[in-house]
């Protein structure tokens, strides 16, 4: 009979869709920083074990009367509780 693993279980597989504007993804400290609080809310801390995360750059356009697209510049969002 082969030996046991000795390493715990990895955390449930969990699979998170993130949206997140270019300019955060184009800076590696800031993403790094939105990467961790990722982890946290899943309980691993500064790994992504059982974390399957998937990208996804958005950038927000409106279109005047004109049909002149206009970038959408948004304040930065407030957490409460």
């Amino acid at each position: 009979m082969g030996e046991l693993n000795p390493q715990p279980l990895p955390p449930r597989e969990v699979a998170v869709t993130v949206h997140v504007p270019g300019d955060i993804l184009g800076n590696l400290e800031t993403f790094q920083k939105v990467q961790a609080s990722i982890f946290d809310r899943f309980g691993c801390g500064n790994c992504n074990s059982g974390i399957q995360i998937d990208w996804r750059r958005f950038e927000e356009f409106v279109v005047s009367p004109d049909l002149e697209l206009q970038p959408v510049f948004t304040a930065p969002q407030l957490r409460v509780g």
